[in-house]
């Protein structure tokens, strides 16, 4: 049996003509040179030109202190039994069922076909309200533009730049990283920081050029787990940067919660352990990461940037939404314009074109007018800046409190967040990879839809809520219940459109053009915007995608939000374009060639493994990862390397060889076939999958 050499790093090499994955560790895409040169923009945050010879050391107690105990604190969340949720999924489910059925037999039993044109308009209300708005709103900002000018200079703005990752590779991290860097922020400053959802990224922290603090230290997240924090201080790839690593998944909501406990406003209720992490930033920490000259007039961060580390940032999108903040006493938080990124190869991907048309009508008709109202109820995860002030305070208390209402619908608005009014601003634009099958794309829009529909609910029934707030969440509230009723109605209306033709002329007609006037809107917008503008052709093409199928998709992501109610599990991972299903890898055996029936009739055993041995202890919530091990018994006889669950994370357990009692002691991570925990049983050397780490 081969045995695999090992670099330096321990990870095991593998000829290159041996890979066929373009995704594999092994074949990790070099970034450009970052040397400094003429054409290259100044670092954001350059090294200060005293620094300490070795990390900081901390004062504070770590997980390794014998004192230190991993049990986990009491949640005082309430629990929902099963039966609590199932009663009440079945109570909601029967009266969206109720709802729509009622409205159905109404409109089929009744007479006059006025029920059916004023339904076709009532639920395309708001998009009327919007496209007004819209007008008004680009011909007030050419008014305005006109008598007063271009907007004021905005001085210095000091950004905190949160990256939080899970699944993302080191290579997405650092490219991540790369585009804030050369984002042209102008006089601004920042730092970033990256959180590491329970899956450490060696490579990042061993590439950081200086390192001014590194500790281990405990912590309590939003689950009410006892964890281990690994912080990391320095400089990477030019740019001032704070690595923080969790030994578990804890959320991207703890993500979130934890950036601004240290960085925003802090909160009342801000745990120990978080307030103590806060006291070591801002007296050891960002001393030490900002240039002497500037420390002076820094005064703390003016804005906290949210992107993901799968996003790709347009030029100057950062400095955009920070100014547009600055301008604005009473805006909290600023939203740019997302696109879908067209990887190469899935260019002309149907689920390419007909998302890109979701995502800008929804946001070039609806969002653009939210943000002309100052009302944007949507904030995007991967181009959002916060603002620094004291109301962000209570609005992460609230968001950070746990949920103690026996209702399930509280906790599926609490469990999945809420949004603040903010702006919008269509010119920073960020483009982010979109799910490449069904699947996929439901578990995607599962989640979406939980979020938008029960949000809708905190908009209609929450505090200091605007009227305008209100009626557009009722307006999206109905439009989301009858759904059903919707597609019955659709076919109804055109139904009677054809038979009035025949006998009573074109009566329905007026209702049928009114009906069109949000997509004559986003016509005229494809004429004015640049970003749309250059996508037009591709846009064009996804809205008869759209139209094809949006009917069908509608009704089946609502039913899943439905039969989902009280689930707030993330759903399947993994559902880009570069993240599906790589090719078989093939590390043949020194004694043994394996020939293509052998490797055919493994691959086809996998496969079948996948749909028959999941893993339902650990699925969704933890990594889509599997480990399979390379043979050191007979080759004859299979091995099996299980995953388990270990809190929220994965570990191998290698199992004995039948027969010999050996164990395996090279060990490989590779990928799910279908982006889930799986059982398999590899015979050989024979490895399935992309790998991506590697340990002796």
């Amino acid at each position: 049996m081969s045995v695999l050499h090992a670099k330096p790093n321990g990870i095991a090499e593998i000829a290159k003509r041996q890979i066929r994955s373009p995704n594999t560790f092994h074949q990790l895409k070099q970034l450009p040179s970052l040397d400094h040169v003429l054409e290259h923009p100044r670092p954001i945050i350059a090294v200060p030109p005293v620094l300490p010879a070795d990390p900081l050391p901390s004062n504070h107690p770590s997980t390794e202190d014998p004192a230190f105990t991993s049990i986990d604190p009491p949640n005082p969340a309430r629990r929902l039994t099963v039966l609590s949720v199932s009663i009440q999924r079945a109570i909601f489910i029967s009266l969206v069922v109720s709802f729509n059925a009622g409205l159905a037999l109404a409109t089929i039993m009744g007479k006059s076909h006025d029920i059916r044109r004023a339904f076709v308009l009532l639920f395309k209300v708001k998009d009327y309200a919007c496209v007004f708005i819209c007008v008004l709103g680009l011909l007030g900002s050419a008014v305005h533009k006109m008598l007063f000018g271009p907007p004021s200079e905005v001085p210095r703005q000091w950004i905190l730049s949160l990256i939080p990752t899970y699944n993302e590779s080191e290579e997405q991290i650092l490219k991540c990283i790369s585009s804030l860097r050369d984002n042209d922020l102008g006089v601004h400053r920042q730092i970033m920081v990256v959180m590491m959802d329970g899956k450490p990224k060696d490579l990042l922290r061993d590439g950081m050029s200086r390192v001014v603090f590194e500790e281990k230290r405990p912590y309590h997240s939003l689950k009410y787990t006892s964890i281990q924090l690994h912080i990391t201080a320095g400089w990477l790839h030019q740019t001032a940067a704070i690595l923080i690593e969790k030994g578990r998944n804890c959320g991207k909501k703890d993500s979130l919660v934890l950036c601004h406990d240290l960085f925003n406003y802090p909160r009342d209720n801000m745990p120990q352990y978080s307030r103590d992490l806060r006291d070591e930033m801002w007296t050891d920490v960002l001393p030490a990461l900002i240039e002497q000259e500037d420390w002076h007039e820094f005064r703390g961060f003016d804005g906290v940037f949210c992107t993901d580390a799968d996003s790709k940032l347009s030029r100057g999108c950062v400095r955009l939404l920070m100014e547009a903040l600055a301008r604005n006493d009473k805006a909290i938080a600023a939203a740019g314009s997302v696109f879908v990124e067209l990887e190469p190869g899935f260019e002309w991907s149907f689920w390419n074109l007909h998302q890109q048309f979701q995502y800008t009508f929804g946001q070039f008709v609806r969002r653009r007018a939210e943000g002309y109202m100052g009302k944007v109820t949507c904030l995007p995860g991967c181009v959002t800046m916060i603002a620094v002030r004291k109301e962000m305070a209570g609005a992460i208390q609230k968001y950070a409190s746990p949920v103690t209402s026996k209702f399930v619908l509280e906790h599926q608005v609490q469990n999945l967040g809420h949004h603040l009014s903010t702006l919008f601003v269509p010119e920073a634009v960020s483009e982010t990879v979109a799910p490449q099958s069904l699947q996929h794309y439901l578990s995607q829009r599962r989640r979406w839809g939980s979020n938008s529909y029960f949000n809708n609910y905190f908009s209609l029934g929450g505090e200091r809520m605007s009227l305008l707030t209100r009626a557009a969440a009722a307006s999206d509230t109905l439009r989301q219940t009858f759904v059903y009723y919707r597609v019955l109605n659709t076919v109804l209306f055109l139904q009677s459109l054809v038979a009035g033709r025949r006998h009573r002329g074109f009566d329905s007609l007026p209702v049928l053009v009114a009906g069109q006037l949000p997509l004559a809107w986003y016509a005229v917008c494809l004429l004015l915007e640049p970003e749309l503008r250059r996508r037009a052709h591709k846009l064009v093409l996804g809205f008869f995608l759209n139209k094809l199928v949006s009917p069908f998709l509608a009704v089946r992501v609502f039913t899943l939000v439905a039969l989902n109610l009280g689930n707030h599990a993330w759903g399947v991972s993994g559902v880009t374009a570069t993240s599906l299903p790589s090719p078989p890898m093939l590390v043949p055996s020194k004694t043994e060639n394996i020939n293509e029936a052998g490797v055919l009739h493994f691959v086809l055993f996998v496969r079948a493994c996948v749909e028959t041995h999941r893993v339902n202890s650990i699925y969704p919530h933890s990594p889509e990862f599997v480990l399979v091990s390379n043979g050191k018994g007979d080759e004859n006889l299979p091995q099996v390397s299980v995953v388990q669950q270990h809190g929220n994370a994965p570990v191998a357990v290698p199992l004995a060889i039948a027969g010999h009692g050996g164990t395996s002691t090279d060990v490989y991570v590779v990928t799910g076939l279908d982006g889930r925990p799986q059982l398999l049983a590899p015979v050989g050397t024979i490895l399935v999958g992309t790998t991506t780490h590697g340990h002796q």
